[in-house]
């Protein structure tokens, strides 16, 4: 296990804090006993001067009990101060009280992480990507750490700053191999190759994709995914289209028009890949306002798979996210950062499930 220090702190305050966050959050129990100093400095990554002076401050405090020939133990009766800490998780990217609780995808992440807490005496604090705000709460010393919630790649610098300061961050739902940040995201290249794969088994040779705005982490390895799966199989440049939107959920006039003008060529794409479930909706209506049938003339594949999508017309094939499992794990991942622990490893993927519906069929 190591701490990031912040090195405008010192380090034996850090230790001392790191400390007591074990011991208020029920890592290290009344009776413990705690590693040797010198074991705990090499799992610390500090001398055992800095952890001698550590202990020292919460043993004059009445948190910890130095014994002869037993080592430094947790006191049976710890400090009220103490036991009645709470601390706070910082969540950024979910804003309490807006429409992203009642969306589909944030508001399953919110309930599994409120689901993960619910036996720690962790209070959660939901933020948009407001750094003045995070810095005033950092200030507070009750902070655990922070779970970023699908940044935007403007974000990322700021989290690696926090980061590198010692501040415990995960990344939930988004995901570089470059990234120092430690994530845990659902593998979108792996479905988006299996999803081309389906189509192709299907007879399908030409495809458009449809995608949210590839600056965003998601719609980006969705994208890479379909291209390198297509030009595996050997399918033409020219015979694949693909179109973008800046927001995945708000799809507007020209986008639907320029998707109608591929469907109208003698030669139109008999597969839609819709990287998102909103624009996959969008091609079903676009489709059946041509006249033409799915899956007979065109096939249509999504992503997300919310209750609605069995109720499309007809309904749709698509991916099926892990959302609870992905809030729960992110949790357990952030709670263990806290501890210390190293991530390992650095980014974690959960899949995604293929389920298919009506809406994917053979090639005409």
């Amino acid at each position: 296990m190591r701490i990031r220090f912040n090195p405008e702190m010192p380090r034996y305050v850090q230790v001392r804090q790191w400390v007591e966050r074990q011991i208020a959050l029920g890592y290290w129990r009344s009776g413990d006993v705690l590693p040797p100093e010198r074991e705990l400095a090499n799992q610390l990554g500090v001398s055992p001067l800095t952890i001698s002076r550590a202990l020292q401050a919460l043993a004059r405090e009445g948190v910890l009990m130095r014994k002869r020939r037993v080592g430094t133990v947790v006191a049976s009766e710890l400090p009220p101060t103490l036991l009645q800490r709470t601390f706070t998780l910082m969540v950024l990217g979910i804003r309490a009280g807006t429409r992203q609780t009642t969306d589909f995808y944030y508001g399953a992440v919110q309930r599994s992480i409120l689901s993960k807490l619910s036996d720690h005496a962790i209070r959660t604090l939901w933020l948009d990507y407001q750094f003045d705000q995070v810095e005033r709460e950092l200030q507070s010393g009750e902070v655990i750490g922070i779970l970023a919630i699908a940044p935007a790649a403007e974000h990322i610098p700021l989290l690696n700053g926090l980061f590198e300061r010692g501040v415990p961050i995960l990344v939930v739902g988004a995901s570089a191999e470059e990234w120092v940040l430690p994530s845990v995201d659902t593998d979108n290249y792996r479905a988006a190759r299996e999803g081309v794969q389906h189509l192709l088994e299907l007879g399908h040779r030409r495809f458009v994709g449809l995608f949210g705005a590839l600056e965003t982490f998601n719609s980006r390895d969705r994208w890479r995914g379909f291209r390198d799966a297509l030009r595996e199989a050997g399918v033409p440049s020219e015979s694949v289209w693909t179109f973008t939107v800046p927001y995945a959920d708000e799809i507007g006039d020209a986008f639907r028009e320029g998707l109608a003008t591929v469907l109208r060529l003698p030669n139109r794409p008999t597969a839609v890949f819709a990287g998102g479930f909103y624009l996959a909706l969008s091609a079903l209506q676009t489709i059946h306002q041509l006249g033409l049938r799915v899956p007979q003339d065109v096939s249509v594949l999504g992503f997300d798979d919310p209750p609605s999508a069995s109720l499309a017309m007809p309904p749709l094939t698509t991916f099926r996210q892990p959302l609870e499992q992905l809030g729960a794990l992110a949790v357990q991942r952030l709670l263990e950062l806290a501890k210390g622990h190293k991530p390992t490893p650095l980014h974690e993927y959960l899949p995604l499930e293929l389920i298919v519906r009506e809406s994917t069929g053979r090639a005409p």
